[in-house]
């Protein structure tokens, strides 16, 4: 049935729900309320509680205002007593609206009066009842009455919250009444049985109109299952698809050689986490199982080292490695870093980025192509079309959610089915990583190297600046370098931020005149950034004024300072990335974060930042005050787009739902045994079109 014919719809609203995917009755069996409100008789109204509810009766007056600023009072009745409701809106509109022993449904907000022992009672929607209408009758069973999430779209055809949460009704209601099966289950009995699952019928049907409280949260955990299940399943899938897929490199351990000599000639002992990771890294080098592992560590934990020692063991046996990092800023420190240790071993290092001279390009092309570069680091201009390798073996990809699907699989495409080890200096909670990265194995570095003190983390004013100010000087004077860290580059009139290039002029020309200041930002070409961070790594700044450019993998050990403007603007894990930039040498370490007209849930996410210095609980608290789709600074699409799913508490049922979807796929991967019917039906009907899908296939 098309939407339009819908009791409450027409041909402008049905325009409307299509724009939001709505084209049919059979689409509002995914839309999922936001909240629900109590529907209860007017002599239950609490006078004592801010509460907002619904109530419904006969109009048994109507007092019009003398002016329009006025509300028009209207008297509510039902059996158990009556309840004056203020309207505001035109004069027009109400006289028409409201009539004498006309019944309407009121969504009120009642609250103590501050003002006087009574109780104050807020209008906030409304729609008319008919009696005789059926589904007006069968709506006021329900003491939920659900709301959902109302959209400009929607908002612009006159459609209220209220009307909208009758509208989904009327669609059930009709849906239900033409075919009571329409509602297919998508899970098989014995999963339900297993795990306590209501059935999807119920569920659909309770989660949007609950009998009782307890039916949402069973409803909606029965829904999370199937949603994580699914995206289990795919993920599954995924992972036995790279398993089936042509053998990988089975690269020879020989340690005597260049693993061997590196660990030597490292300045420190590796901490055991990395020992264990790396010893996790050998094991699937070691087979001939094309390895593609996810390596999370805190900031400063040292995965480039031991990125490092997978490269080398894959030169050990005679092939090439990439290196891609996501910013040429970045790019550059790892060039600049990986070339001083590898060195005394006589590897060659390369690097590629964009705006490279053409002859010195053609020289990085040939010796890629010759197998002269072992290590090549670079950005996206990595795959390119130019770019070919002699006998790439080993990828890596740094801050990788920062890349694309796509660019991964390119990189990969241009080796000999390489081993992949992605990175990141961001924590990621464990359900997100179940998700996000579940067809990927897993390794954490949990450990910090020895003799790395906290850094000591403040939150200040903008009235504490003079203090700040002062204190960054004393830093300096003892030989220290600061960041500071604006959230834009330049002035902008439509976001009310801190601008980099404004504040660097000041803090250059006026608060730290006597010394040497620098700024580096995202607009600025390559070798323009790179000039200056250079100039600062070598001590010829004291202070370097700064977007998120530097977030990841700068690393200045005579930093000590690190002050972040506008706090209140930035996630907390893009917080604590930008604070690993500081506590990297042996001198005591400080971020001041300095925000203003900070909120209740600024100021708690901000406190988590100066109560921990824990990556992972950090991460953790970042998804829950966030949610995942912007966790990491963008918004995800696809498999993060849950409507049920709630991954900061979900985790016990992501972990069944995964436990179940993968001892299916490894013992029936085509879904072909008949108890896997339904999942096959399901899975085949609503995820053909998906991306993971597409990946596999």
């Amino acid at each position: 049935m098309d939407i339009k014919f819908l009791k409450g719809v027409g041909e402008k609203r049905a325009e409307a729900f299509n724009k939001i995917g709505i084209k049919s009755l059979d689409d509002f069996v995914n839309f999922i309320p936001r909240t629900y409100i109590k529907k209860i008789s007017i002599r239950e109204i609490p006078g004592n509680l801010s509460e907002n509810i619904l109530v419904n009766g006969e109009v048994i007056d109507v007092r019009h205002p003398r002016r329009d600023n006025q509300p028009t009072e209207i008297t509510l009745y039902d059996k158990t007593g009556s309840v004056e409701i203020p309207v505001f809106g035109k004069s027009e509109f109400r006289s028409k609206q409201f009539r004498l022993k006309e019944n309407f449904l009121f969504w009120i907000k009642a609250e103590k009066d501050v003002f006087s022992s009574g109780m104050k009672i807020s209008y906030r929607d409304h729609f008319k009842l008919n009696e005789a209408d059926a589904f007006d009758r069968d709506f006021l069973k329900y003491n939920l009455i659900p709301l959902y999430e109302l959209s400009g779209i929607l908002k612009k055809t006159w459609i209220r919250p209220l009307l909208l949460s009758k509208i989904v009704f009327n669609a059930f209601s009709t849906l239900i009444k033409s075919n009571p099966d329409y509602i297919e289950e998508t899970l098989p009995e014995n999963i339900l049985t297993e795990y306590g699952l209501t059935g999807r019928k119920n569920a659909i049907l309770r989660i949007n109109f609950p009998a009782e409280h307890s039916d949402i949260e069973t409803s909606r955990k029965r829904l999370a299952f199937e949603e994580l299940f699914y995206l289990e399943l795919i993920l599954a899938l995924k992972k036995k698809s790279l398993q089936k897929e042509k053998k990988g490199i089975l690269f020879r351990r020989n340690t005597d050689e260049l693993t061997g000599k590196f660990s030597k000639i490292l300045p420190y002992e590796l901490t055991t986490a990395q020992k264990r990771v790396i010893n996790e890294i050998y094991g699937d080098m070691s087979s001939d199982k094309c390895m593609n592992r996810l390596l999370q560590g805190d900031v400063g934990s040292g995965k480039t080292v031991v990125a490092l020692f997978s490269i080398l063991l894959s030169k050990e046996n005679g092939y090439q490695s990439a290196f891609m990092c996501p910013t040429e800023i970045l790019a550059e420190q790892h060039y600049k870093t990986i070339t001083e240790m590898m060195k005394p071993l006589d590897v060659n290092v390369t690097l590629l980025v964009g705006g490279q001279k053409k002859k010195l390009r053609e020289e990085i092309l040939a010796g890629i192509k010759t197998g002269k570069s072992d290590i090549i680091i670079g950005t996206h201009a990595l795959i390119q079309e130019k770019v070919e390798f002699k006998n790439l073996g080993f990828v890596v990809i740094d801050e990788q959610h920062k890349f694309g699907v796509m660019q991964r699989a390119k990189l990969k495409e241009k080796g000999l089915n390489p081993d992949v080890l992605v990175m990141t200096a961001t924590p990621i909670p464990r359900t997100l990583s179940m998700t996000y990265y579940g067809d990927l194995d897993v390794s954490v570095i949990d450990e910090l190297p020895k003799n790395r003190k906290p850094v000591k983390t403040a939150l200040r004013s903008e009235e504490d600046k003079y203090k700040i100010y002062s204190f960054v000087k004393s830093e300096i004077r003892k030989g220290r370098q600061v960041y500071i860290i604006y959230p834009i580059i330049d002035e902008s009139e439509k976001l009310d931020l801190k601008s980099a290039e404004e504040n660097y002029i000041k803090l250059k020309e006026n608060i730290f005149r006597e010394f040497r200041t620098g700024m580096v930002h995202g607009r600025m070409l390559w070798y323009e950034k790179d000039e200056v961070m250079e100039d600062f790594k070598n001590r010829k700044l004291d202070i370097l004024v700064s977007t998120t450019v530097i977030e990841v993998g700068i690393d200045i050990p005579n930093a000590t300072v690190m002050i972040i403007e506008e706090a209140q603007r930035f996630g907390l894990s893009q917080l604590h990335q930008l604070r690993g930039r500081v506590g990297r040498g042996a001198d005591q370490s400080y971020c001041i974060l300095i925000a203003r007209n900070t909120g209740e849930d600024s100021a708690k996410r901000l406190k988590i930042l100066c109560e921990t210095s824990d990556g992972f609980r950090i991460a953790e608290a970042d998804m829950e005050i966030r949610g995942p789709g912007e966790f990491f600074g963008i918004r995800q699409s696809g498999v993060l787009n849950f409507s049920c799913t709630d991954l900061s508490r979900d985790g016990k049922i992501l972990e069944d739902a995964r436990k179940v979807a993968f001892k299916i796929i490894n013992e029936d991967m085509n879904l072909r045994k008949p108890e896997n019917k339904i999942i096959r039906r399901t899975f085949l009907k609503d995820f053909k079109d998906s991306l993971y899908l597409m990946e596999v296939a």
